[in-house]
């Protein structure tokens, strides 16, 4: 039988519970992929798990049964997954639901690592030494969604990270622009921030390009924030410019009023033939994309860290992103892609246009990105930095 560390731990071992939501297959973007890519780089680095004595629980609302079902696989033994069903609705019951499970596993807990925030939010209840890696600004994205539901989800989100921020041993985040913005948010609140970037999958340093004659990629879930109606509109001015193109934006909906709007434009625009959006589409068919595409644009109204932008560099594709947020920390203008004002759609079907034309530079631009990508977002690399705190963290909390 699977050992759950319910027992008192051993007192030269050191026991982390990360949460976050993690498939064995990586089929989305987002905290999901960065789950799948995490566990990867933390196979990569099993040894030294064994060389520390860090043993690694992960909590995954994954499942689709109310009992958790515990796993370890055979070769990483100091990896353990626990498999269990979130409870609805999961924007007021997840943190309860998250104490229930952790409640079991007290004693043998060193330390809870969460991305979610309500995992955080669980391990601070507990009063348990808890990390947080926050993906988003939840007072942010909350307003550029009309669901009633889904406002609430972030309002509640943003009162959790209220709760959470003084009582983090550290929050994690993936771009300096978390630190910015949580130091104007939480005024005059000292709150310990730490950047680890996310880390990518190794099947996309993989890639290798075989460009279709203009195909123009955005992936993303279709959404106000994600902001597709820009690129339509500069997609028109493209046309009208008569550059002959293709544009892909393949993701889920979560917003089948913004999509009918979107589709709406397209056809006054008759741009049928040029866009294509697809929904969700399998993550092999996303690797195929990014090997034809000569360009990844987005024109976004929020981000943090958006890993189709890490995504798109570690395939060797430029990229087209609008100067705002954590976007600027990623991208080098002029040199693994091109920075935009946001709403300017003119200036991003210029860069576009400018792309489409020069294969040269396309080249060169690729081979920047995959340079810069190689250098900081492995997924080895990335854990190691995670594994690092840990140990600063727990070795801290030893000498108290």
């Amino acid at each position: 039988m699977v050992n759950e560390f319910i027992g008192l731990k051993e007192s030269s071992s050191m026991h982390v519970t990360l949460i976050f939501v993690y498939s064995k297959e990586r089929f989305t973007g987002g905290p999901e992929g960065v789950a799948f890519d995490t566990v990867e780089g933390l196979k990569k680095n099993h040894a030294r798990l064994v060389d520390n004595d860090i043993h690694i629980h992960i909590m995954s609302a994954a499942g689709n049964a109310a009992r958790s079902r515990v796993e370890v696989e055979r070769d990483y033994e100091n990896l353990t997954f626990e498999y269990f069903k979130n409870m609805l609705p999961s924007a007021l019951l997840a943190d309860l639901n998250y104490c229930l499970r952790m409640r079991k596993r007290r004693g043998a807990i060193d330390l809870v690592h969460s991305h979610p925030i309500s995992g955080a939010v669980a391990g601070c209840m507990m009063g348990l030494p808890t990390m947080l890696t926050l993906h988003g600004m939840y007072w942010k994205e909350g307003t550029f969604s009309s669901n009633p539901y889904t406002r609430l989800s972030y309002a509640l989100n943003t009162r959790r990270f209220g709760y959470v921020s003084q009582r983090l041993v550290k929050l994690i985040a993936i771009s300096p622009y978390v630190i910015d913005e949580v130091d104007q948010y939480y005024k005059n609140k000292d709150i310990k921030g730490e950047v680890i970037e996310n880390p990518i999958a190794d099947v996309f340093f993989s890639v290798r390009k075989e460009e279709s004659d203009g195909l123009i990629l955005y992936p993303g879930v279709i959404s106000r924030r994600k902001n597709q109606m820009g690129l339509v509109k500069a997609l028109n001015i493209l046309k009208n410019d008569g550059v002959p193109f293709h544009c892909v934006m393949p993701g889920p909906c979560i917003d089948p009023d913004y999509l009918a709007e979107i589709k709406k434009e397209i056809e006054r625009r008759g741009l049928e033939k040029e866009i294509t959006i697809p929904g969700a589409i399998p993550f092999t068919d996303l690797l195929h994309l990014y090997e034809q595409a000569g360009a990844m644009v987005m024109t976004t109204l929020q981000e943090t860290a958006p890993m189709v932008i890490s995504e798109a560099m570690a395939t060797g594709t430029p990229v087209i992103a609008p100067r705002i947020s954590g976007i600027p920390y990623m991208v080098s203008d002029g040199e693994t892609g091109f920075l935009t004002d946001p709403g300017r759609h003119e200036e991003t079907a210029k860069y576009l246009a400018i792309l489409l034309d020069e294969p040269g530079l396309r080249r060169d631009m690729g081979i920047a990105s995959k340079r810069v990508a190689e250098a900081r977002w492995r997924n080895d690399l990335i854990v190691g930095k995670q594994l690092d705190l840990y140990l600063d963290v727990d070795a801290q909390s030893r000498s108290k």
